[in-house]
């Protein structure tokens, strides 16, 4: 049940940004969104699986609906790093679906396939997302360019190491425990004096995610550290509660606010 609370956190959180930083809050996306989470819900509760399938249906439409945009010339190479969170948004539904049928895709149960689609919404296509946006128009772009694609190298050594090859998902694990607080301690302490509400949101989550990433460190190098809390999964409670009701939603909203203010107070 705590995994479906994640999710349906980051289905709300997920396509908000994507329709405000890269598709100009477009209406379709908006209503389509509304329907969708609508049908999910419904689902849910009855319970019915023959729903899930709008969840990757309505992924693709966001990613057609960008690549037909005309006021941005998508195939441009500077432009790629858009498409990540794209990319990001079908990985996780795919593996949303497969979970809601238990399909046992690359071996994965039920549990572990909600896992990836949890790492591919927050980690993926929420927090790649706001650096996408944030690589556009700003000193520190370069930086947060290269982050992006970093960030989906990490995710997916860490994806291939889960269930077959362990030293390549460290090499994951660590590769995200030290760049995801250095690109949000960046944000925090870089960003402009007047943001109040972005600099505090974002040290809220470089608080978080310090927190987060040392539970994972913990959890894949000290072999005897606790795995169970009252029966529920440690990493549940801590790294996941952590990184979806706080790390990433509070960086997204950072960025939002940055961007709210900014257009504020431009002529």
């Amino acid at each position: 049940m705590i995994l479906y609370f994640f999710l349906g956190i980051g289905f709300v959180l997920a396509p908000l940004m994507t329709n405000r930083f890269f598709l100009n809050n477009s209406k379709v996306y908006s209503t389509a969104h509304k329907v969708v989470l609508s049908l999910l819900l419904v689902g849910a509760c009855l319970p019915v699986n023959h729903f899930a399938f709008m969840w990757p249906l309505f992924c693709v439409l966001g990613f057609i609906l960008y690549l037909v945009r005309k006021d941005r010339p998508v195939f441009f190479v500077r432009n790629w790093v858009h498409t990540i969170p794209f990319l990001f948004s079908l990985i996780s539904a795919t593996w949303f679906y497969a979970g809601v049928h238990d399909l046992q895709l690359l071996g994965y149960d039920r549990v572990w396939s909600f896992y990836a689609a949890l790492h591919g919404i927050f980690l993926g296509w929420l927090f790649v997302g706001s650096l996408a946006f944030l690589s556009a128009g700003r000193e520190l772009r370069r930086p947060y360019h290269f982050c992006c694609y970093l960030s989906f190298t990490f995710f997916l050594f860490v994806a291939l190491g889960i269930d077959g090859i362990p030293h390549v998902k460290r090499l994951g694990v660590i590769g995200l425990s030290i760049m995801v607080p250095m690109v949000v301690g960046a944000h925090a302490f870089m960003s402009h004096k007047g943001q109040r509400s972005s600099r505090w949101l974002s040290t809220l989550s470089f608080c978080s995610v310090i927190a987060s990433m040392s539970l994972a460190l913990l959890n894949e190098f000290w072999f005897s550290a606790p795995k169970l809390v009252h029966g529920i999964p440690l990493m549940v409670l801590g790294h996941g509660l952590l990184n979806s009701v706080i790390s990433i939603p509070c960086f997204f909203l950072a960025v939002r606010a940055e961007q709210a203010e900014l257009s504020h107070c431009s002529p």
